[in-house]
């Protein structure tokens, strides 16, 4: 039967409706997305190029980091390291340098915030905060032969983000961040360093995959299909599609495709022992991962973060070099409360997540241990 004109402009007036209302759910997504995004201001001047590092801490800077979640206030002291106002000015008990990337440095929190700072405050011993925001393992290492030296200290804290450090360490350029860094390649002859000098601009060889996905699940087949075409474009079908990680257990084929990330690592944790045992200094690893490993353990960044922490002890285990697992940790304190120990847009650590870290410490008597 043959619609009449009136059924089908109200047809029509719903189809239209319907088109109008999803490309204003997308336009509205796009636009807190970039409001996001240009929430996240820092004032100018906080790194600098560095021709081995790829990037440092300029010394004597300080300034404001604005962003959706938060406000926070940064002082960089003369050495080029974040100032800790709670550092004792004279030598007490052991002096035990932290090395980590920016959860470690403290980014999004107050210089007296950090966990760093916390336990210069709880009394014990000397506790120096060497982090370089958005340093992965490899540029740790450098920065761990540069300043072992300089400080001589009793211990080292090897804090390792398994967000991304691991993968990072496979590139010339980070997945978060637009500069170039130097990096190793395993070779028949050890660790060969590479991208030193660091060049100036970020368009260095050994580029990094484009997103995360492809990363750890690879190009089709294991991600084909419109769907994953459209979410690629799509704000509003990337949130319908949900998390690919969600109903499927990838942990398996991750230990396969994140061996030679692993093995990597491993080296670099040997050229890192090496230069503490020369110099005299105790290693130790404290463990950390991202928000979505504490709040959402069913998702792919949750699984590929759980089998670097995996291997990771294992490697510490296999050494026979002390860890703690910090990550771990921080998501039974979700559990148990709730706590918003990360920041929701950011995803770095809140001054909560900094203060159940520095707790754990003081519960472990300061020492990381299996």
């Amino acid at each position: 039967m043959p619609l009449d004109k009136r059924t089908k402009f109200r047809l029509v007036t719903v189809l239209v409706t319907g088109c109008l209302g999803l490309l204003g759910t997308e336009g509205l997504l796009r636009w807190r997305e970039a409001r996001l995004r240009h929430s996240d201001r820092l004032d100018p001047g906080m790194l600098r190029y560095d021709p081995r590092l790829g990037w440092r801490l300029t010394p004597g800077w300080q300034g404001t980091h604005r962003h959706h979640d938060f406000t926070a206030q940064y002082r960089i002291n003369p050495e080029g390291f974040r100032h800790d106002p709670a550092l004792p000015a004279s030598r007490r008990g052991r002096r035990i340098a932290v090395v980590g990337d920016s959860f470690t440095f403290g980014l999004g929190v107050h210089d007296g915030e950090t966990f760093v700072s916390r336990l210069n405050r709880d009394g014990r011993h000397r506790y120096l905060n060497l982090a370089l925001p958005g340093s992965s393992t490899d540029q740790q290492a450098l920065l761990i032969e540069e300043v072992l030296p300089r400080y001589h200290p009793d211990e080292l804290w090897l804090v390792v983000y398994v967000g991304n450090d691991l993968l990072d360490n496979q590139w010339a350029r980070p997945l978060q961040v637009n500069a170039a860094k130097p990096f190793f390649e395993r070779g028949p002859d050890g660790l060969q360093l590479r991208n030193v000098p660091v060049p100036l601009t970020a368009s260095a060889p050994a580029p990094p995959p484009a997103a995360l996905e492809s990363v750890l699940l690879g190009d089709a087949p294991n991600n084909p299909g419109w769907v994953e075409w459209l979410a690629g474009r799509s704000r509003l079908v990337r949130a319908l599609r949900g998390d690919p990680g969600r109903g499927r257990d990838f942990r398996p084929e991750l230990e396969v495709r994140l061996a030679g990330t692993h093995a990597l690592f491993e080296a670099l944790l040997a050229r890192i022992e090496q230069t503490a045992t020369a110099a005299g200094v105790r290693l130790r690893l404290l463990l950390l991962a991202g928000r979505s490993f504490v709040e959402e353990p069913d998702s792919l960044s949750a699984q590929f973060q759980q089998v670097h922490l995996r291997q990771v002890e294992a490697i510490c285990e296999a050494r026979q070099r002390p860890w703690l697992n910090l990550a771990e940790q921080l998501r039974a304190r979700y559990r148990a409360g709730r706590e918003r120990l990360y920041y929701r847009h950011d995803g770095h650590l809140t001054p909560r997540g900094h203060e159940v870290i520095f707790e754990r410490l003081r519960e472990t008597g300061e020492t990381p241990a299996r």
